[in-house]
């Protein structure tokens, strides 16, 4: 699973002030998203696995799968012996009450009303697997909670010289060369592709989509416009890492800004996401 490594990395390098009046304008209403009755979170108690290898992890075996209000999803399952999970992403819709998961196959259930369900997947190119789930409806009618797409993500690093930049969407590739470029440390191995939307569900899990199918997942919680999450596999090594985003609604935009402080240096960071509303 490819890790929010990268990014919260990134965030953690990258001193951010966004010059904008958030208050300025009238405050934002972006409409129901398109999904909001029949988003949720399925839990499987079991779904048959495709292999066995060391320990009691069942490689390939499906632990979850969530179904976020603007139609992205995120199924996991069990990626090695160890039991860490890695997630696949996308976008999906319902079609005669049967979820279509783009890239993967399809998805039917009874979605009326949260408890244990019956749920049926069919993968494409796989034989169809069935199990009993359990269901948790997303409940929530704070407008953060649905999907966003990053349109824009602006860097400034303040050091002994302050620069900044403003990228297209999200290329974390493009990010770790500013940085270098600008004699700060990024990592080497940022691999070339983007985070495509970042995802706050009613049932209180963030979902970071990238644009090569795979995705990171978090719990947050949303006290006034402070976003707390908790990642369940943090990076090694990087305990500098705050928590804690700010959200912010300027010109039917979301704005969510990170900060934080390379550890051992007075460099402090930050990255901010101008985000539009998916559906």
């Amino acid at each position: 699973m490819k890790k929010l490594y990268y990014i919260l990395a990134l965030a953690a390098l990258l001193p951010l002030f966004f010059s904008c009046d958030p208050t300025s304008g009238t405050d934002p209403d972006f409409g129901d998203p398109a999904f909001l009755k029949e988003a949720g979170r399925l839990m499987p108690e079991s779904m048959t696995p495709t292999t066995k290898a060391g320990g009691t992890a069942e490689i390939g075996r499906i632990v979850s799968i969530e179904l976020s209000e603007s139609g992205v999803y995120a199924l996991g399952q069990i990626a090695d012996s160890t039991g860490r999970v890695s997630y696949k992403t996308g976008l999906y819709y319902i079609a005669k009450g049967i979820y279509e998961l783009a890239g993967l196959g399809t998805l039917s259930f009874d979605n009326s009303q949260a408890g244990n369900v019956m749920v049926t997947y069919a993968p494409m190119g796989g034989d169809t697997l069935q199990a009993q789930a359990r269901f948790i409806k997303a409940t929530s009618s704070n407008k953060a909670y649905r999907g966003w797409k990053i349109e824009k993500t602006r860097v400034t690093v303040k050091g002994w010289t302050t620069v900044s930049a403003d990228f297209k969407g999200c290329n974390l590739a493009e990010i770790a060369e500013f940085l270098r470029n600008n004699g700060n440390k990024a990592p080497v191995d940022v691999p070339n592709h983007s985070i495509n939307s970042i995802s706050f569900t009613g049932t209180e899990t963030m979902i970071l989509a990238y644009s090569d199918g795979s995705g990171d997942l978090s719990e947050f919680s949303l006290n006034g416009n402070v976003v707390t999450y908790t990642w369940k596999e943090r990076p090694e090594g990087f305990t500098f890492i705050t928590d804690r985003a700010v959200i912010e609604y300027l010109d039917g935009k979301c704005l969510m800004t990170i900060d934080g402080t390379i550890e051992g240096s007075t460099t402090s960071g930050s990255v901010t996401f101008v985000m539009s509303p998916l559906n």
